[in-house]
């Protein structure tokens, strides 16, 4: 029925004793609806389709004593003028779409509530008002007994003026965004029945004025940020029913005094730091309906006076650290639907006197060292392989996903099982007789031809672990796991480390130190998290790694007062996805990722950890089978029901955490059951509501950007979803999904005008610096600490105020120097890649340019390449190539063309690792163009492509070609400005068995000849990638990505690492190679 003016204006000869109930009402309140009905006592039209605004007219019916317009669809602000109405006594607007008004940060509507000094309730609860709680709230009328603003976006703090309210029943502020402490005034609330303030950001202690109320029925605090311990004075509350503790940060113990409450029904203490065991106690609340004690630190064994909870409906003790048998009394509480014991240390069997438990609904064990058979009666018919993950031998139907059950041998049996063993023992005994021998002198060979090209640290003691952190003080405990501890150390030359201690008396604690300690010293990336040190000492076992300050990515994504707005997310997950790639060129699977082990430096660049549960696989086999379990939500279903990993489980892992970062929403989150998930709920609002599954805090405040925002999300939601399609096989490679990525940051950047004006960008980007700052770096510019000098620049060392060594770039702004400072700040502005030269700083004046880049203490490889000067060897060599191509590929990846790629623009920091530089030819290429034009050449002989040369034209493979001839120059002494070294080239890569009439780099020390067989294999694959990459015709030059890839290849061919030493691969023997296990 649509509200129309004259139903009520029929109203006016009512009697003055009038109440108006209307139901299925739709449409607007007429604007002059007041005028008519000046003797109506009561307004209810809760529940109705009614929208737009309430009218102010209403403050003309002064004789309302109710005013009931919930659950409709009311925007714009609430009318000042409902203030006026004396006779009120409940107000109820709830969940409308009502805001508070604009030009306050306090709420204006309550301080006009404030002379009503009949008001009993006030109910604003699911409107988005978006305000702060005035001080004058202490003013309401003393005898309001309900104020309800729950879900309302309330900020600030909780004014202490609340406890003057003396007559209040109710107190709910739940679920806004209020900060600060829980006011002691509170206390002064006698009457106070229910205190709702769940879902805020509250920080500080309990008050211990709240065990003042005594009539309290229900207590809700939880998901706060509070500390400290859980009062012991709680007891004093006999009157509570519900209370809720749950996602704060309690520590200390659970006061004993808690299980005096005989009559609570439900109490939900998880997701916290609480300690100690569970008292005997527990079982004296024999009316207890629900107890959630999950996600804390309790120890010790179930209670056996469980068993007198005979209401108990809901019990969860999952993710502690409880050890010892469940115990079998257990099945006595005969009422309960949900039981969870996941993630403890739990032992011995299932009671089968669980089996009576016939409305039991959910089970879970996971995670424990049970063993045994499994119950199989009654509801544990319902239970799948979820229920029962990871344990230490149980066993059951096939279909749990368990060992299956034994039956008893006989005795007949045992003289064919010693007749079989004694077939197969003896000729085996007399193998290892002969063979034994001939072991020695392999072993002997292949140790006597290892020769190591890197150095290890060597291992750090156990007293200067327990120096560096104070004697395992609490105060710098970062973090605990399923396998150990993580601590804030300090080692003696002042450096901040994280310190990963072991639980080697747990089988798994020993297995991920000894797999996590293997594989850190094999890798090397800037976007893994680095092993520094190790300590290895009888039972003790710890990693020293490098201290990421700005913690996880978790923290970032779910706390308070922390944000990561649409770029830096992305730019983390590029990162992400070039470690994953990294790691599976070397067939390592990381097989945990999640927020919690993405780590951020001070850089907020991202790095990969914790890999306690990783896997490396054999060359040959593109998966391996494994009992060890990941975190539930990051699981590939192959991973999660068969136990087998491989790439693709990190890429569906990676998806995940794809959705997770620009959703803000956990796979585990509680909106998601029975089919609904993470990945479903994101694609049914797909493509046309990406609003409403981004996380909010990217889209607020920013229209001007959102168009281009959305069509971002929409991009990367893309990419997760094939990541997380169900057949592995069809998912993308890590590579692929870097790339995309990549492009869908280019994009980005372009639609959303980040790169469009030099000056802006590189303003906006990084922090200014002044001229006199850059001339006291420089000692005046000092020529001693010229680096190198250009036509266009030149290049000084410098030290900034804070001691940080950089090199300082000055533009020539006579000699083509604007052009080169607008080329780099247009290139190094947005691009983050471990192999590019990183800009820290600029200095932009009308008459002055200059940027402020890492300094790299190595020099460039043009110092390292010809004869007289240090030469590598040709692992460093490939090395850095490799370095080279990934920074190049990730540069196409952003349609940026470097144009002067030359060993001088290849700088070498303090790990020898390769950072390219020199953007000042650098050129964007357009979206959909695969070439541009360009009038500014690079003056590099032998580096120019000839189609650049010719015309001008540029592309990807104008990079291509310059990295050819840079290969070249690596690995050979053919000078690029010779005519005929290509056809020099062609002619060694046809003959047979040997490379004619070419001179190498090479070294001594290395003992790898050009006239070896296996030393010919590998430079006759380096020569046919130059020869490829500089074809006179672009389009039979190969691609960077596709080198890179190659280059990689030829690495793990002919080297290997064990334990941080890099070894050739070689037979012992011979001079053909072989891969080495």
């Amino acid at each position: 029925m649509l509200v129309e003016s004259a139903e009520f204006s029929e109203s006016k000869s009512c009697d003055s004793d009038l109440g108006m109930y209307v139901l299925f009402m739709a449409g607007a309140i007429p604007s002059e609806i007041g005028l008519f009905l000046p003797n109506l006592l009561e307004l209810q039209l809760r529940g109705n389709k009614l929208q737009g605004t309430i009218p102010g007219s209403i403050a003309n019916a002064s004789k309302l004593t109710l005013l009931d317009l919930a659950d409709n669809s009311f925007t714009g602000p609430i009318p000042m003028t409902i203030g006026s109405l004396k006779n009120l006594q409940k107000l109820d607007l709830g969940h409308n779409q009502l805001s508070s008004e604009s030009y306050t940060p306090e709420s204006s509507f309550i301080n006009s509530l404030t002379d009503n000094r009949n008001l009993r309730k006030i109910v604003l609860s699911g409107n988005p008002l978006d305000t702060m709680l005035p001080m004058s709230i202490g003013n309401l009328s003393t005898a309001l007994e309900y104020l309800e603003l729950t879900n309302c976006k309330l900020k600030g703090s909780i004014p202490a003026e609340v406890g003057s309210l003396s007559s209040l029943i109710s107190l709910k502020l739940g679920n806004n965004a209020l900060t600060g402490v829980i006011p002691d005034t509170i206390g002064h609330l006698e009457n106070l029945q229910s205190l709702q303030l769940q879902g805020n950001k509250l920080q500080g202690f309990i008050p211990y004025d709240l065990c003042l109320l005594g009539r309290m029925f229900e207590l809700f605090l939880g998901g706060n940020e509070l500390s400290g311990s859980i009062p012991e004075c709680l007891s004093n509350l006999t009157a509570l029913r519900n209370l809720s503790l749950s996602s704060n940060r309690l520590t200390s113990t659970i006061p004993s005094s808690l299980w005096s409450l005989v009559d609570i029904l439900a109490i939900n203490l998880s997701s916290n730091s609480l300690q100690g065991s569970l008292p005997s106690g527990i079982g004296d609340l024999k009316v207890l309906g629900e107890i959630d004690l999950s996600n804390n630190q309790l120890s010790g064994y179930i209670p056996v006076s469980i068993e007198n909870l005979k209401n108990l409906v809901y019990l969860s003790f999952a993710v502690n650290r409880l050890h010892g048998p469940i115990s079998e009394f257990l099945g006595l509480a005969v009422a309960l639907e949900f039981l969870d014991l996941s993630r403890n240390n739990l032992s011995g069997v299932i009671p089968k006197s669980l089996e009576k438990l016939h409305y039991l609904k959910y089970f879970n064990v996971s995670f424990n060292q049970l063993e045994g058979e499994i119950p199989s009666a009654g509801s544990f018919a319902n239970f799948g392989a979820q229920s029962y993950l990871m344990n230490k031998a149980l066993s059951g139907a096939a279909r749990l996903q368990v060992r299956h059950c034994r039956t008893k041998s006989t005795g007949k049996r045992l003289p064919k099982t010693i007749l079989l063993l004694t077939m197969i023992l003896l000729p085996v005994t007399a193998s290892i007789c002969f063979l034994s021998p001939v072991y020695r002198v392999i072993k002997h060979c292949l140790e006597k031809q290892e020769d190591p090209l890197l150095t290890t640290n060597r291992t750090i003691l156990y007293q200067e672990i327990v120096l560096a952190t104070d004697g395992f003080s609490e105060s710098n405990l970062l973090g605990t796991g399923s396998f150990g501890f993580v601590y804030k150390g300090t080692m003696k030359e002042e450096k901040n480390v994280a310190i990963k201690v072991f639980d080697l008396n747990l089988e798994r604690g020993m297995r991920s130190f000894q797999v996590e300690s293997e594989l850190l010293t094999k890798v090397g990336h800037p976007n893994l998290v680095k092993l520094m040190n190790s300590c290895s000492d009888n039972n003790f076992g710890a990693l020293v790694l490098e201290y990421m300050p700005n913690g996880t990515l978790d923290k970032w994504l779910y706390t308070h007062n922390y944000f990561l707005n649409l770029l830096q997310r992305l730019d983390i997950m590029i990162e992400v996805a070039s470690a994953m790639s990294y790691l599976h060129s070397e067939h390592i699977i990381h097989c945990d990722l999640k927020p919690s082990n993405i780590l951020l430096d001070e850089d907020m660049v991202a790095r990969v950890s914790d890999f306690s549960i990783a896997k490396l696989l054999d060359g040959r086999d593109a998966a391996v089978q494994t009992g060890t379990m990941a975190t539930i939500g990051y699981m590939a279903p192959e991973y999660g029901s068969s136990g087998i990993v491989s790439e693709k489980t990190d890429v569906y892992s990676f998806g995940i955490l794809l959705m997770e970062t620009f959703t803000g929403k956990k796979p585990t989150d509680n909106t998601f059951n029975g089919e609904m998930n993470l990945r479903s709920w994101i694609f049914e609002s797909l493509p046309n509501a990406v609003d409403r599954i981004t996380d909010v805090t990217l889209l607020k405040n920013d229209q001007e950007d959102i168009a281009a925002k959305t069509r971002c999300i929409k991009s990367i939601m893309k990419v997760a979803w094939f990541c997380t399609v169900e057949s592995f096989s069809k998912r993308k490679t890590m590579i692929e999904v870097e790339c995309k990525l990549c492009r869908i940051k280019s994009r980005f950047l372009r639609e959303a005008k980040l790169i469009e004006e030099c000056e802006v960008t590189q303003m906006a980007l990084h922090p200014r610096i002044l001229f006199r700052e850059l001339k006291l770096a420089t000692d005046g510019f000092s020529e001693r600490n010229l680096l190198d000098s250009g036509k266009s620049s030149f290049v000084y060392k410098g030290t900034l105020e804070d001691k940080c060594v950089v090199a300082i770039k000055i533009f020539n702004l006579q000699k083509r120097g604007l052009e080169g400072f607008e080329a780099h700040c247009q290139a190094l502005s947005f691009i983050r890649h471990r192999n590019v030269v990183k800009l820290l700083k600029c200095c932009s004046d009308i008459d002055f340019k200059a940027l402020v880049v890492e300094y790299m203490p190595n020099g460039s490889l043009q110092n390292y390449l010809h004869p007289g000067m240090t030469i590598f060897n040709f692992h460093k060599r490939l090395e850095i190539m490799i370095n080279v191509a990934s920074a190049l590929s990730y540069l196409h990846s952003m349609r940026v063309i470097h144009c002067n790629l030359n060993p001088t623009n290849v700088l070498l920091d303090e790990d020898m690792v390769a950072r390219i530089s020199g953007f000042s030819f650098s050129k964007f290429l357009d979206k959909g163009s695969a070439a541009t034009i360009t009038t500014t050449m690079a003056e590099t002989p032998g580096f120019i492509a000839p189609e650049y040369e010719s015309t001008g034209n540029v592309s990807e493979k104008t990079d291509v070609y310059c990295f050819g001839i840079l290969l070249m120059e690596t690995f050979t002494l053919l000078n690029p400005i010779e005519m005929n070294w290509r056809s020099r080239i062609c002619d060694s890569l046809q003959s047979e068995d040997k490379i004619a009439g070419l001179d190498f780099q090479q070294t001594d020390q290395e003992g790898f000849t050009s006239t070896s067989t296996p030393t010919t294999r590998f430079l006759r694959t380096i020569l046919r990638l130059i020869y490829c990459c500089t074809s006179e015709l672009p389009d039979e030059r190969k691609g960077m990505r596709e080198v890179e890839t190659e280059l990689v290849r030829l690495k793990q061919q002919f080297w290997y690492s064990v334990d941080g030493n890099i070894y050739r691969r070689r037979a012992c023997g011979g001079n053909e190679m072989q891969e080495l296990d």
